[in-house]
């Protein structure tokens, strides 16, 4: 994972904020006595938070925010054109409810591509869930470690077969809810690690450090390079 900073004083912030706060639908009116929807659940307020005017817009922010990568696996979202995301609740709307349009909770996920899917109607029934990962794969389940947390960027290593450990139990039970070590993910880190081969060897020292700092820098378009901190990680271990 990648930290994640929030920017809570872009427009498209501010004006959904206060259109929330207009609709009662932010944490303050959601949380206290003259909530105007108790009897909606989680599922039913988003379905008024998707239809605020201001939410593609915040959508457009979430995606700056992530350099439009994947908030968990850091796989390339397309968007706007070709949707191939989710917006997601780091804390379930399922029991957060009072926090389902507030931007602080609000990140966005990848959705399974065509070849995942293809590759997972392939397979046994009993094993398509295996290719499930992010938050398809999380769905109401709480993670210790978010992309907005910090410390997400130390308790994750990656490996050279793109492989994924966690340091401490939290971590890898973080990785299981999340499906971050399935097959599917680990083929395409791989793939992308490749870029620090010339053949079968590795690239000089001085070409490790200098792509290191390359990878994580955004460009002309603000965008991150997809897989990014999984390549600046297993840098970082070979350079040390």
């Amino acid at each position: 994972m990648k930290y994640i900073a929030k920017t809570y004083d872009a427009p498209a912030v501010i004006a959904h904020e206060k259109e929330l706060v207009s609709c009662h639908l932010d944490e303050t009116s959601l949380s206290g006595s003259n909530d105007l929807h108790p009897s909606y659940s989680g599922a039913d307020l988003y379905n008024l938070v998707r239809d605020m005017a201001t939410f593609p817009a915040l959508k457009g922010q979430l995606f700056e925010d992530q350099g439009g990568i994947c908030c968990y696996c850091g796989m390339k979202l397309d968007y706007p054109f070709d949707p191939q995301y989710r917006v997601e609740h780091v804390l379930p709307k399922e029991f957060h409810r009072e926090l389902v349009g507030e931007y602080k909770n609000l990140l966005l996920s990848c959705r399974a591509t065509k070849e995942e899917c293809d590759a997972r109607n392939a397979a046994p029934r009993k094993k398509r869930k295996d290719f499930l990962h992010c938050d398809e794969k999380k769905g109401s389940s709480e993670i210790t470690y978010s992309p907005l947390d910090p410390e997400c960027e130390t308790v994750f290593v990656y490996k050279q077969d793109g492989s994924i450990c966690g340091v401490n139990q939290s971590a890898i039970n973080d990785i299981e809810t999340l499906g971050l070590d399935c097959d599917y993910l680990v083929r395409r880190r791989k793939e992308a690690l490749e870029v620090l081969f010339d053949g079968d060897e590795l690239l000089p020292e001085d070409s490790l450090r200098d792509f290191k700092e390359k990878v994580m820098t955004r460009d002309n378009d603000n965008r991150l390079a997809e897989f990014c901190f999984v390549i600046s990680n297993v840098i970082g271990q070979i350079l040390s």
